[in-house]
């Protein structure tokens, strides 16, 4: 215990002022993030990645230095210090000595961590973004179903007609849909044996996540339900081991997208 002048001089803790806002990727971000939204220094993190990602602090612009922060925040410098290592990590901030911490470039940030991807939708995501994304798509998952084909075992496949099969009973409940939907990916990269590949699952989790939260409930629901004949042809496909098959089934899905930028 501190007496005298020293404890007369001691410090205030802060008092945190961050506002806790409930967000349309919560649940993502508890299931797939990097940096858990929970405590004072998850949300400073989203918050300052938000912010970062979103434009209020632009690419080439300097950050409040550490007083003006705990005086905005009502946070510790150790917390500050801390979400600033981690937002380095991320790609999306350089800190220098004495002349403080600088927001990079966009193609210096690490587009495919999963909070960066989160904090690009809640702030409403550049067609730049989408586009990136959907041409990702095009690249991946065609080969992962063709692989899925001649790779897959019997349980791999049982899994993806089991994701399947809750994709048709649950047409109609668009956020249910979308779960077994995403299982019905995520089993086929699974089923590619490859560890690489399986992990990659994370980008097009956040993009289905994201089209209930940018599309109306009737433009998801109607998306739904127009996909899922491509999504039984990509099953019988990789359930009959026709590589070639597989791998027309899939680009067929992704052609079905149309026009709409936010389809997923």
């Amino acid at each position: 215990m501190k007496h005298g002048i020293d404890a007369m001089i001691a410090p205030a803790t802060p008092i945190s002022k961050l506002i806790v806002t409930q967000s349309p990727f919560d649940a993502y971000v508890r299931k797939y993030g990097t940096i858990p939204r929970r405590g004072v220094f998850g949300y400073f993190v989203h918050e300052l990645g938000r912010r970062i990602v979103g434009g209020s602090y632009p690419v080439g612009a300097t950050l409040p230095n550490e007083p003006d922060l705990v005086e905005q925040f009502g946070i510790s410098r150790t917390v500050i210090r801390e979400a600033m290592k981690c937002l380095a990590g991320k790609g999306l901030v350089e800190i220098k000595t004495r002349v403080g911490t600088r927001v990079k470039e966009r193609a210096n940030w690490h587009h495919l961590d999963t909070d960066v991807m989160v904090w690009y939708y809640e702030t409403g995501p550049s067609v730049e973004i989408m586009r990136s994304i959907r041409d990702l798509r095009r690249v991946l998952e065609p080969e992962a179903t063709a692989r899925a084909a001649t790779r897959g075992t019997d349980e791999d496949i049982a899994a993806i007609a089991a994701a399947y099969e809750d994709m048709v009973s649950t047409l109609g409940d668009i956020n249910i849909n979308a779960d077994a939907d995403l299982r019905f990916h995520t089993a086929i990269f699974a089923a590619t044996h490859n560890m690489v590949y399986a992990q990659l699952i994370d980008l097009i989790a956040i993009a289905i996540y994201a089209n209930r939260t940018l599309s109306s409930h009737d433009e998801v629901a109607e998306g739904q339900k127009r996909a899922l004949p491509y999504h039984k042809a990509i099953l019988d496909a990789i359930a009959a081991r026709d590589p070639d098959a597989a791998l027309k089934a899939s680009h067929h899905l992704l052609d079905s997208w149309g026009g709409n930028d936010y389809d997923f």
